[in-house]
């Protein structure tokens, strides 16, 4: 789910006077659907997002209805065991784990501070959220060693995650796969940034899906591509000679991932000119190429959806 969505949702409903529940994971143990940090936005009349499914899913959402019919504002966690032999906090569930999920009220008090957080989403500024039995908090400016962390002592408890660290995807070509890996991945909480050197391109105009549209020249490539463990990088420019010309100038970023798009002989050609230009053997095999994995796909749609696949295998 976009998180920049389900923050600016929960702003409209703010707006509008109206309060809603949003349901967190703050805790798994063993084998559970989903992960900490999965979100479900629970409204009057809508629900956003899922923390997992199935029926423990469903009594999540029943309850937080409940809340909502009663203008119960005050935090709540459920404890539920995945467990067919459990008797206590049964979800209903049989994959064996366990889950905390904590129910948060949010009224037209909290307005301000998710205004934060959705502009922390939308320029890819960190911070961190954190969540106790209290209330919500949010500290822009601010980063966790790791991305979640879960403690709690005796019955106080405090969830805590970063917020717009995002992964970053550069596309650099604003072609057909361009426009529909965009929509893919920005439906994936990936911040895209789409880099072209072509002015007035048509798909690049019809782009809504990209946080960032930049024209510039492919020779000053390697000064707008940041490096990170949370960088990834497609490379599908017009050409073969563009495609290697920033694939020499970005190779020896240290990035999570590096990327072209290109058959197996324009593979074969462009690596074999950088390994002549001194690109040594071992640094051009980190690249991925052919892009994608391998579903035969043809059109832009279907060849975004295995890059997009390959993306997630590597984050993950």
């Amino acid at each position: 789910m976009n998180e920049e969505n389900l923050w600016g949702t929960i702003i409209s409903e703010l707006d509008n006077s109206n309060c809603a529940v949003l349901i967190v994971i703050i805790q798994r143990i063993g084998s559970a659907p989903n992960v900490p940090g999965a979100k479900m936005l629970v409204m009057l009349d809508n629900v956003m997002g899922t923390v997992g499914g199935g029926i423990s899913e469903h009594k999540l959402f029943d309850r937080a209805r409940d809340m909502l019919s009663k203008e119960k504002l005050t935090i709540e966690t459920i404890h539920l065991d995945h467990n067919e032999n459990a008797t206590e906090n049964r979800s209903g569930m049989i994959c064996s784990g366990s889950q905390k999920f904590a129910l948060i009220p949010l009224g037209k008090e909290h307005l301000q501070i998710i205004k934060e957080i959705k502009e922390s989403h939308i320029n890819a500024i960190p911070g961190v959220l954190t969540l106790d039995e209290k209330n919500i908090h949010f500290k822009i400016g601010i980063t966790l060693k790791e991305d979640r962390i879960y403690s709690e002592e005796g019955t106080s408890w405090t969830y805590k995650e970063n917020i717009g660290v995002q992964d970053k995807l550069f596309i650099i070509g604003g072609g057909h796969v361009s426009l529909a890996l965009s929509r893919i991945m920005k439906t994936l909480n990936f911040h895209v940034t789409v880099i072209d050197d072509r002015n007035k391109l048509p798909t690049m105009i019809t782009n809504t899906y990209a946080n960032e549209k930049i024209i510039a020249s492919y020779d000053t490539i390697e000064e707008i591509i940041p490096e990170g463990n949370n960088v990834f990088v497609a490379i599908m420019t017009f050409g073969h000679i563009s495609d290697e010309q920033v694939l020499e100038k970005i190779i020896t970023k240290k990035c999570k991932y590096i990327g072209m798009m290109a058959s197996s002989r324009k593979k074969q050609q462009i690596l074999s000119n950088l390994e002549k230009k001194g690109i040594t053997k071992s640094l051009l095999d980190t690249i991925y190429s052919p892009i994608g994995i391998k579903i035969n796909s043809n059109t832009p749609e279907e060849i975004a959806i295995s890059i997009a696949a390959e993306l997630i295998q590597t984050k993950n």
